[in-house]
């Protein structure tokens, strides 16, 4: 008998399983796909203004309110600060022994009158060099007077006693030059006393 002119491929990548792997299928365990690192880090907004030396925060003493005078804490842009101050963080906290009503205020920073200059406020980014000083000021006090004028109080807040709430503006509060963010508590028959604490960016205002 006549031997073929060819001989039978003896690889095991030809017949059957060449036929397989012409159809996409592939004998072997092929090696795992490498895992992906991802290239691009999240940061937010206000780190990268406190890595600026751009993010402030600060708290008042102690505010008391009775019946002849209702006390107040502000954030104040000053008219000639150049800046505009994005609110991030606020906190009230009430030291009474009885149920305390704040309202929170937006309007003129020239309507609020007598009050004093917090000291407590430092730059985000803690370092021995001295950072730019806040162009915000913290303002605190107790009046008598219509300190509400030339504004709106846009919200009310019943705190309980010896309890802090605080909320989150995430920059979406923005005061311009001369404005300024007050929360107050009315007169009260009982005397009542609490903190206020905000923390804050700047940037250049516009025109």
């Amino acid at each position: 008998m006549t031997k073929p002119s060819y001989s039978r491929p003896s690889s095991y990548f030809y017949g059957m399983p060449d036929v397989y792997m012409q159809m996409g299928y592939y004998p072997f365990p092929t090696p795992p796909a490498p895992e992906q690192i991802p290239m691009n880090v999240h940061v937010p907004y206000a780190m990268s203004m406190a890595s600026q030396s751009k993010y402030y925060m600060g708290q008042t003493e102690r505010i008391v309110a009775n019946d002849n005078d209702q006390g107040f804490g502000a954030l104040s842009n000053p008219l000639r600060s150049h800046s505009l101050l994005y609110v991030q963080n606020w906190s009230i906290t009430n030291s009474s022994a009885q149920p305390l009503t704040i309202h929170i205020w937006f309007g003129k920073a020239e309507s609020i009158v007598g009050g004093k200059t917090s000291q407590q406020v430092t730059s985000g980014f803690v370092q021995p060099p001295p950072c730019p000083a806040a162009q915000g000021q913290l303002l605190f006090g107790r009046s008598g007077g219509d300190i509400t004028r030339e504004g709106i109080a846009v919200s009310t807040r019943i705190v309980p006693p010896m309890t802090t709430i605080e909320g989150h503006a995430n920059g979406q509060w923005i005061l311009g030059p001369g404005m300024a963010l007050m929360v107050y508590a009315p007169q009260s028959e009982e005397a009542t006393s609490f903190f206020f604490s905000v923390d804050w960016w700047e940037q250049p205002g516009f025109g």
